[in-house]
């Protein structure tokens, strides 16, 4: 089925690459600007070529917005704005299933066009996938779940509590697991009767370049959803313009805590509201109780998963004493069963020598190797590393203290459940956090204790579905996504009260003063 979209000389295709070469100054495939409903081959800001950070190669070419093309799409979103946070929830709903339905008419579409841009794993892609389904889903209800209240009032006036929109939301998603995070970060303000300015990752532009085309076909109307794609030189400046817009109401950003610190400073500049879901050092707890053989297989499922590329990825595992030795030769069993090959490849470009950075750092602290896919650990390219265990990890040391959104782990022993806790709750992040034992009331008692957004008894730390409310403690974050969670983030109350007619004694307000 051929989907003919705005961009001159091309089409869309759901069983092709999505974009055609066009008469430029390269034989690449041009990556649009998607403004109002167009998709715009010509900007101020010109073009980017954009390289796959495994093979060098180039794959494409890249329109980003200059200050005029953002100015643009701020004010078109400003004007879809006014009719569209005035469409019912059951038509937002309409439209939210039919991207559901579409997505899985495309899905070899967004493969291919994954896969042009960087490295990721079929089990990945499949994976996200079938998340991002899910979660739109969830979107889909939460459009008619958007309530308001009646509250009781001590002077028999009438008061209603709307929840209504922000309005134009800037909305910048992370790569690492691109179709679930992108759609998160369009559906549900969406779904809440925002309008949505996306900023598309440099990283995957072919890949981005997919969604607005995708939610106009599922009948969302023009200019609700605004794509930017932005260069390396210029993406600080822009993103600054758009938050400091007056038009752009709110910001929802996805990713690290150094860039979420960054704009978060941003947003308190201009006084925006934000939902930040940054980035964590997920921890997994393994108690004297706990099903051994289940804690190593979760725990090295959710550490390598995509390469450890997961903001929920397990970094840490604590160890009760107690179980210390079992658990070591249990998780380096299991670890090598799997069989893995000696270097996970990773998206970011340099993403290798900055695990390898890491792991040297820790190595020359004090830590010693459990295992690793590759005996001497020499394996590691600009973009891959082998998946790897550490013991005796120095608190001096980089890994110590900082996510490394690769395939590292450590494990800690600790003699009791207090000093679990305490090593625990001191880290700065606290997104996701797990736990095994067979003791519940246990589990749930230390759970409570944990300053963390989620703990998972007896499940990896890597879990999100959307009726359960996701985001971090701490520098992990604030804000909500999911259900109830993503309504309060993405709308705002606003108190209308009817008063009972009654006559005010003015002239008593200064006597006896």
């Amino acid at each position: 089925m051929l989907v003919q979209s705005r961009l001159r000389g091309s089409v869309f295709c759901s069983s092709s690459r999505s974009f055609a070469t066009t008469a430029r100054r390269t034989n690449l495939p041009v990556v649009p600007l998607w403004i109002n409903g167009q998709a715009s081959t010509s900007s101020s800001g010109g073009s980017v070529t954009h390289k796959h950070p495994k093979s060098a190669r180039e794959t494409c070419e890249v329109i980003v917005a200059g200050e005029d093309e953002t100015n643009q799409a701020i004010l078109d979103s400003k004007r879809a704005f006014e009719d569209w946070r005035n469409v019912n929830g059951w038509e937002r709903k309409g439209i939210l299933q039919n991207v559901v339905q579409l997505l899985k008419d495309r899905k070899d579409t967004f493969t291919e066009a994954l896969k042009a841009d960087a490295s990721f794993a079929d089990i990945v892609i499949g994976g996200d996938q079938m998340s991002a389904s899910h979660l739109v889903e969830g979107a889909a209800n939460t459009a008619i779940s958007v309530e308001g209240s009646i509250p009781q009032t001590k002077d028999d006036s009438f008061s209603m509590v709307l929840r209504q929109p922000y309005g134009p939301v800037l909305s910048i998603p992370a790569f690492n697991y691109p179709l679930t995070l992108a759609l998160r970060s369009i559906a549900y303000p969406l779904a809440c009767g925002n309008t949505v300015l996306l900023r598309a990752s440099p990283l995957l532009p072919q890949f981005f370049g997919l969604l607005a085309p995708l939610f106009e076909d599922a009948g969302l109307p023009k200019g609700v959803l605004q794509t930017l794609n932005l260069s390396e030189k210029d993406a600080p400046a822009r993103v600054e313009q758009l938050i400091a817009h007056r038009d752009v109401k709110m910001v929802n950003f996805t990713g690290s805590v150094r860039l979420g610190k960054i704009l978060a400073a941003k947003c308190g500049e201009h006084l925006k509201p934000s939902v930040m879901e940054l980035g964590g050092k997920s921890i997994a707890i393994v108690l004297p109780n706990a099903d051994l053989k289940l804690a190593a297989n979760n725990i090295l499922f959710g550490a390598f998963f995509n390469s450890g590329q997961v903001c929920m990825s397990t970094e840490q595992v604590l160890v009760h004493s107690d179980i210390a030795a079992e658990f070591e030769e249990i998780l380096k069993q299991t670890a090598e069963e799997a069989q893995w090959g000696e270097g996970m490849e990773m998206v970011r470009p340099d993403s290798g020598i900055g695990a390898r950075a890491m792991y040297d750092d820790a190595v020359k602290g004090g830590a010693k190797p459990l295992y690793s896919a590759s005996p001497s650990s020499t394996s590691s390219t600009t973009t891959s590393f082998p998946p790897t265990i550490l013991t005796s990890l120095s608190p001096k040391t980089t890994l110590y203290r900082e996510e490394s959104f690769a395939p590292l782990l450590s494990l800690h022993t600790f003699d009791n459940i207090d000093k679990i806790i305490e090593y625990a709750n001191s880290h700065s992040t606290g997104l996701s956090t797990s736990i095994f034992s067979q003791d519940f009331q246990e589990s749930l008692e230390l759970a409570k204790k944990l300053e963390s957004g989620a703990v998972h008894v007896n499940g990896m730390t890597i879990h999100d579905q959307h009726n359960l409310p996701h985001g971090g403690w701490k520098n992990s974050g604030w804000g909500r996504f999911n259900g109830i969670g993503a309504i309060e983030s993405f709308t705002q109350t606003k108190n209308i009260r009817f008063a009972k007619e009654a006559m005010l004694p003015i002239g008593a307000m200064y006597k006896g003063l």
